[in-house]
């Protein structure tokens, strides 16, 4: 990517050169000692914007992506305008980069940086800019082997990571099956203490300092295992094919964490929760069809799990989302869809949220809750900027019941959001 760049920056100052001494001889008299000042501060200025590689061995490729939105939000009481970083795919950079070793081993390194202005899975009634900052979502380095697999060490995905994600259509960005990332995930249902995100808890396995395998693809299919952060594990497995025109893409995975203590949340510090999150353990994964000459396309996505302390009931979620992708415009791919989910939680504690007690849903005097979303959507790609505009609707729900078996009334919540994606 960038030895093109080294070899246009020395192209235009070689024809500066050359224009400049070629000049010099017509006019030497006038240019004087300082002939040749301009174009070396030209050149020193050149070379101060180009990105280097460190060295000759190993490639350097730099990327990312911006993903801001803005969204409407109605909890029955309060309505309001909020703008963001969108929590399904974050503004983000990233570095990366191999070496070959042989003609089957290679090497290299993966580190990407995301940039939230403002977190709009974290919005509240009252705070419109939580979470900012920078944070380290990947900082690893890999050895590669076309017949034996990838070995990946340092902070990344699990093997489990984005498992409940296959989208063909490529919606999940702007709406995906974690439903604890959406605009409007940390508004509170009103006539209750829960959120969002704590009906539709965290449904991905995100990011450790991990130990990780993934196999070669053969006929479609790859496994994938990893390890760290005393006592995470899991396994899984992957496929994707096309048979007479349908695509297919999906996956399942086993994901496990064991002693939890001090460890609340997925990376998260203990204190943004109060508590020590129980040992767990998830089947979790999708599927995503298309039909390619029709462009329909359905996903499926479901999480069941299973906690070791007593008086933590299991947690089980579904969705699905259904629609059509044609080309309709020059200007690139239109996606339309529409979401269906569901979620489920019996035994006083199942989900855990920011609560100040291991019981999280007894101290709320909680025993059952039921959460249903659905919406509609639109995205329209722009081939030619690399970018993807999107507008949807998305309508939550939650059925709470008491210790005493008493429906909780509570107040329903509407988002409209509208963003944008531009990659780079």
């Amino acid at each position: 990517m960038f030895g093109g760049l080294f070899k246009t920056t020395s192209l235009a100052a070689l024809i500066a050169a050359g224009m400049a001494f070629g000049g010099a001889s017509a006019q030497a008299a006038d240019l004087g000692g300082d002939c040749c000042a301009d174009l070396e501060e030209r050149v020193a200025e050149l070379e101060a914007t180009t990105a280097r590689k460190g060295n000759r061995k190993v490639t350097l490729t730099v990327s990312g992506q911006v993903n801001e939105l803005v969204y409407w939000w109605d909890d029955g009481v309060e309505s309001n305008v909020y703008q963001g970083t969108s929590g399904f795919s974050s503004t983000r950079f990233r570095f990366k980069g191999d070496a070959k070793i042989n003609s089957d081993w290679s090497a290299g390194y993966y580190l990407e940086i995301e940039a939230v202005s403002a977190q709009v899975s974290g919005n509240t009634a009252t705070d419109d800019d939580p979470t900012t900052g920078l944070t380290i979502r990947q900082s690893n380095w890999y050895l590669k082997s076309k017949t034996l697999g990838t070995i990946t060490v340092g902070q990344q995905s699990h093997a489990t990571d984005d498992i409940v994600l296959f989208s063909i259509a490529g919606i999940a960005p702007f709406a995906g099956a974690n439903l604890n990332a959406a605009p409007g995930a940390g508004l509170t249902f009103r006539g209750s203490t829960l959120e969002v995100n704590d009906v539709f808890s965290f449904l991905d396995s995100d990011r450790a300092n991990l130990v990780r395998y993934d196999s070669p693809t053969i006929g479609g299919f790859m496994v994938s295992a990893s390890w760290g952060e005393d006592d995470m594990w899991d396994v899984a497995l992957r496929y994707a094919g096309e048979f007479n025109g349908i695509k297919i893409a999906g996956g399942i995975g086993y994901h496990v964490e064991r002693d939890q203590t001090g460890d609340a949340g997925y990376n998260l510090p203990a204190e943004l929760y109060g508590f020590d999150r129980p040992d767990f353990e998830e089947i979790r994964g999708s599927i995503s069809v298309m039909h390619t000459p029709t462009g329909l396309f359905g996903e499926f996505a479901a999480v069941s799990r299973e906690f070791d302390l007593a008086g933590y009931g299991d947690f089980f979620y579904w969705s699905v989302r259904a629609g059509i992708q044609q080309k309709w415009t020059p200007l690139g791919k239109t996606t339309l869809f529409g979401e269906y989910a569901e979620s489920d939680t019996t035994a006083a504690a199942g989900v855990f949220g920011n609560f100040n007690a291991n019981n999280v849903f007894a101290a709320a005097n909680i025993s059952s809750v039921e959460g249903t979303s659905y919406g509609v959507g639109l995205v329209q790609n722009i081939d030619a900027a690399a970018m993807e505009l999107y507008l949807g609707y998305r309508h939550f729900e939650a059925d709470l019941l008491n210790n005493a078996g008493a429906a909780i009334p509570t107040q329903d919540i509407d988002t409209v959001y509208s963003g944008a994606r531009i990659q780079f």
